[in-house]
């Protein structure tokens, strides 16, 4: 890791519309660099967001160790949150300076994909996108972002910065969860608990279902377990298909996540499936693996498979609702904080293996 710091920072003080703040970019696999950039102004439709907590998420781990493909220069962080300091013409009064909120998707509410109720799929989804001279990116690793109104999600009660952070990641579990029509105590398996598999175990255990988490790490085991997993297979230790079917009368669960992308966990998955069961591709395979599908297995037995990508307005309005209501418990999953100077630090620690959500507080 190199990290430099361009233009050290005035203190002047940070004044909506006027001044300078801090951005942390992403010049290369392994480099940071600290830059000072205009603070940028709301337009129509738009809103100025103090930041407070960004999560580090997979995306910005693959990108920094160069497991991944991405366009540098390039400003990462999309699990946000902050409080409101300036809204731009245009904003209903729903969203109010002062405001503590989360950052997510957007939507335009006119479109085929909008009006039928599947806005993850709305040109505007990822809209709130930023540049800062040649960098670009969801912006999270700043002072401030503007963003679009309509990805500003306020949070009902009270709960920390960090664990606000999270709703981005919570959202993306309850999309998947919402997909597969969970039924209460249906049988449902988590293949892989990093942070990811954690998140989806917290959502299928809201939606009733008796959650059954796969993975090769004891330590992780035990946290699948602290956050309501009703049985763990170490999967080290013993053939996973084998102790799911033992655990289902010989059924097969109903549902299955991979919450890593493996070739092998999506075998066992499709193994796993009972009568009508469906398999979830939660997480993307870097480097990918072909999933090999029996389709007159697939035809014979009603089963099917399919992906999600992100998450829904609908989501993430229950994401945040359950947050700051205390309705579920994500400290387990913050691992440490850092200041947005200590970014090349928190990148460093967050691609140690086995480690949990690290957070950069700007």
């Amino acid at each position: 890791m190199t990290q430099v710091e361009a233009n050290p920072r005035s203190e002047s003080g940070l004044v909506p519309g006027e001044g300078t703040m801090r951005v942390g970019v992403m010049t290369g696999p392994g480099a940071i660099e600290i830059r000072e950039v205009p603070i940028p102004q709301p337009g129509v439709n738009e809103v100025l967001v103090r930041l407070r907590a960004t999560a580090i998420c997979t995306w910005e781990q693959r990108s920094y160790s160069g497991q991944q493909e991405n366009k540098f220069p390039f400003v990462g962080g999309h699990e946000m949150a902050g409080e409101v300091v300036e809204v731009g013409p245009g904003v209903s009064s729903q969203i109010a300076v002062g405001q503590t909120v989360t950052i997510g998707s957007a939507a335009c509410g006119q479109c085929h994909w909008c009006r039928t109720g599947r806005d993850r799929a709305c040109p505007q989804h990822y809209s709130g996108s930023v540049s800062y001279g040649d960098a670009w990116g969801p912006g999270g690793f700043a002072e401030y972002k503007v963003h679009p109104a309509s990805g500003i999600y306020p949070i009902p009660g009270a709960a920390s910065w960090e664990a606000i952070s999270l709703a981005e990641p919570l959202s993306c579990a309850i999309h998947a969860t919402r997909l597969l029509e969970i039924g209460v105590a249906d049988d449902a398996v988590v293949i892989g608990a990093g942070v990811m598999g954690l998140m989806n175990v917290i959502a299928l255990k809201k939606r009733g279902a008796r959650v059954i988490v796969s993975e090769i790490d004891a330590d992780r085991l035990t946290k699948a377990r602290q956050l309501g997993a009703d049985v763990t297979i170490d999967a080290a230790s013993e053939d996973p298909v084998a102790r799911v079917r033992e655990l289902t009368e010989g059924r097969g669960a109903e549902h299955v996540i991979a919450a890593i992308g493996s070739g092998r966990a999506n075998e066992q998955a499709m193994a796993m499936l009972s009568e009508r069961g469906r398999f979830v591709l939660f997480a993307s395979a870097h480097p990918m693996t072909p999933l090999e599908i029996d389709p007159n297995h697939m035809h014979n037995h009603e089963t099917g498979v399919f992906g999600t990508l992100s998450s829904e307005q609908a989501d993430f309005e229950v994401a945040a609702r359950l947050i700051g209501l205390g309705q579920v418990d994500l400290s387990p999953l913050i691992q440490q904080s850092f200041s947005l100077t200590e970014l090349g630090v928190a990148l460093d620690a967050s691609i140690a293996p086995g480690t949990y959500r690290m957070i950069v507080k700007p």
